[in-house]
């Protein structure tokens, strides 16, 4: 499911707010794949082993610039 490795940030054990107003007892993980530039902190349930939340750490944006040069009468 997440092509990468384990980047040694250190694992962590938290409670998850659930969209059903329930929380559960979750470990968290940090996958790391710098060779297709993804990132996750993937959150998974203690009990059941099942992942139920997963952050992804990487966004792409796109950058349009535009410079505007203003001439300023000097008094």
């Amino acid at each position: 499911m997440f092509k990468g490795t384990y980047n040694n940030f250190p694992t962590g054990l938290e409670y998850l707010a659930c969209s059903d107003g329930s929380v559960a007892l979750v470990h968290t993980t940090q996958i790391q794949n710098e060779e297709v530039n993804s990132w996750y902190e993937v959150y998974v349930d203690t009990h059941s082993g099942e992942i139920l939340s997963v952050t992804d750490f990487v966004a792409e944006v796109t950058v349009s610039v535009l410079f505007i040069r203003v001439l300023i009468p000097l008094h």
